[in-house]
Formats: C-alpha cells, sequence, structure tokens
C-alpha cells in the first residue's frame, strides 16, 4: 500500500501518544523531535527526518537518530542512527512494509523504552535539562528488562514535550537551509581546565577528534549529507530523462519543419483563394474568355477533320458525341463573350 507523503506525517504528528513530545524543529516539514522516557528513567530525543523524494521517484525511507548523546544499543550504530529496525532499512523494505510514519515511529520509540540503550553519555545540554527535570526510578539501575514487554507501562507514552523544554524560536521561513541551531555554549569545554584546552588548540588531530563528538558538527555534516544525496539523486534523475528530452527535442523540431511548410503552403492557398474570389478585371476575364472560346473551336475542328480523312476509329456515334461537346462549350463561351460586350461587367 502507497502512502502520499502528507498522509505519513499527519500520521506521526496526531499519533496519540507521540504528539504530545513532538514538535518541528526544521522550516520544511522534513524533521520532527520526539521526547521519550525510557523505562531506566533516561530523558532521550529521537530525531525523525522524512526525505523529500524527486519528481517521479518512488518514497525515501525515514531516518531516526538519538540526538545530543552517546550509547550503545543493537539497533544503534555508531552515529547513532537507527539502522537495525527493518521496516526503515531501506526504501524498497519502507515502501513493502505498507507502515505508516506514524506508527514506524511509534515501534522504535517503544521498543527503546522498554529495552533502554546502554553507556548513555549526554552529550547535549538541553537534554541534560530535560534529565535533570525528570525523576529517576530509584531502582532503574538494577531493573532487569523483561523478556516480554508489560501488557501496561508508566512509560509507554512519552513526556509532554512543553513539560521538559522551554519553547525555542523557530527557524525563519525565508531561510533557504535549515542550518542546525547554535547552542549559546558548549557544556563540554566549559568543563575543560585551561591546559585541556591549550591541548586542542595546539594539536589538530585532538581538536578534530573532539570536533566530531560535538552535536553541532554531527549535524551539520548529517545535513551536508542529505543535501548531497538529495543533489545525487536529482542529477540521476535528470540523466535517466536525458535520452527521452533529445528525442522529444527532436521530435518538436521535425514538428516546427512541418508547420514551417505547411504556413508556405497555406500562404500560397490564401493567395490563390483571394485571387479567384476577388472581383475580376473586365478586359483580362474577356481576354481569357476568348482564348478559351478559340481554344474549343480548335478542338472540334480538329476532330472533324480527324473523322473526315478516317485518323479517327470512333463509331458514328462517339464522333457525334465528342464533337457537339466540344462545339456547344464553344458557342456557351461565344455567348457569354458576346454578353459581357453588350451588357458590361
Amino acid at each position: 500500500v502507497k502512502h502520499s507523503r502528507h498522509k505519513h506525517i499527519q500520521s506521526y504528528l496526531t499519533d496519540p501518544t507521540l504528539k504530545p513530545s513532538t514538535r518541528r524543529v526544521r522550516s520544511d516539514d522534513s524533521t520532527y523531535d520526539t521526547v521519550f522516557q525510557t523505562k531506566a528513567g533516561d530523558a532521550l530525543i529521537l530525531r525523525v527526518h522524512l526525505p523529500v523524494p524527486p519528481p517521479e521517484m518512488t518514497a525515501k525511507a525515514p531516518s531516526m537518530t538519538l540526538v545530543g548523546v552517546r550509547c550503545s544499543h543493537p539497533w544503534l550504530d555508531s552515529k547513532m542512527r537507527v539502522v537495525n529496525y527493518s521496516a526503515i532499512a531501506s526504501d524498497e523494505t519502507w515502501e513493502s512494509s505498507g507502515l505508516l510514519l506514524g506508527k514506524a515511529v511509534n515501534e522504535v520509540v517503544k521498543h527503546l523504552q522498554l529495552n533502554p540503550p546502554k553507556n548513555i553519555t549526554i552529550t547535549d545540554p538541553q537534554l541534560k535539562k530535560i534529565q535533570a527535570s525528570i525523576s529517576r526510578p530509584p531502582d532503574a539501575q538494577h531493573q532487569r528488562m523483561p523478556s516480554h514487554p508489560p501488557r501496561q507501562s508508566s512509560f509507554d507514552a512519552p513526556p509532554d514535550y512543553e513539560t521538559l523544554l522551554h519553547a525555542q524560536p523557530s527557524i525563519t521561513d525565508d531561510i533557504a537551509i535549515p542550518m542546525p541551531t547554535i547552542p549559546a555554549q558548549f557544556s563540554q569545554i566549559e568543563a575543560m581546565g585551561k591546559s585541556e584546552v591549550k591541548a586542542l588548540l595546539d594539536s589538530e588531530q585532538s581538536f578534530r577528534e573532539f570536533a566530531e563528538t560535538m552535536m553541532v558538527e554531527k549535524d551539520l555534516f548529517d545535513l551536508r549529507d542529505e543535501i548531497k544525496e538529495g543533489n545525487l539523486e536529482m542529477a540521476r534523475v535528470n540523466l535517466e530523462k536525458e535520452e527521452a528530452l533529445k528525442k522529444l527535442h527532436a521530435s518538436v523540431a521535425s514538428l516546427r519543419s512541418d508547420l514551417k511548410t505547411s504556413l508556405e503552403a497555406l500562404d500560397g492557398l490564401q493567395e490563390r483563394h483571394k485571387e479567384l474570389c476577388g472581383p475580376r478585371d473586365r478586359r483580362d476575364l474577356m481576354r481569357r474568355l476568348n482564348q478559351a472560346k478559340r481554344q474549343a473551336l480548335d478542338e472540334s475542328e480538329e476532330i472533324a477533320t480527324e473523322w473526315v480523312e478516317g485518323k479517327s476509329d470512333k463509331s458514328v456515334e462517339e464522333f457525334l458525341e465528342t464533337f457537339l461537346e466540344r462545339r456547344t462549350i464553344h458557342h456557351m463561351r461565344g455567348s457569354k463573350l458576346e454578353k459581357l460586350e453588350t451588357e458590361g461587367f
């Protein structure tokens, strides 16, 4: 079952479980954050990105990433992207699954709630504030993961977004590229001593490794990769259409040539129509009518001469019919000529 992009997004934004804790984080309709709390008491943010597919291309699979943390989980890769949820493993599996986006996000959130990531390190200051504002179950560190999910869980519904985050100004719609928000401060740097900061500044390699752990840079590189992939897809679509466009161009050129020839023929016919339908010159008409009269007479005389001299194999009836036809035309034209001369045009 193929679903429209609008239907996917609406299923996500109107999901009764996800709606309270989901908000848009870019000026377009491609990227959203959903806050949820695991059974171990950790607050996490799942960033969901639904790419806009190029024209005439099938729907692209959404990407889901935990932002603001580093952790380990069987479903996550080193960049915290959800890679082992089969429905979004590829564009083909996403289309064949028939799932709506809201259902897919719900399943991922529920799985991470009931099977919390391990070795969690929070790198985003805002997420640290969220974590500090919620209560952690006293025995969270000692809970064993159930082999089967409980029928009802206090963590089934993510917490309301407004209770965890203060409203942030949205990116203005007149920005062409939705750049990630630059934080006012970097907690990782503030926690360093002067010697640690100096060591980073003195070593390009150390500085690069440190920068790669920061969410701002990760978001920038993710955005760069998304734009590159989008450009690549668009270029591929354009190249696939190249041959069809060449054939279409040749067809249009042929039609233009045919049109030019037809227009030239039309101009000639219009001139002929104007000549035939317009008023005739009286002298020219009498001259042409006199020539036609003489031609009919000459033709009838030639027919008679051939008959008399025995050069014609026609019967008497055939001879009379042909002779009288041409002679009658001769007299009719003569009559018309006399009428023009006596009555005028």
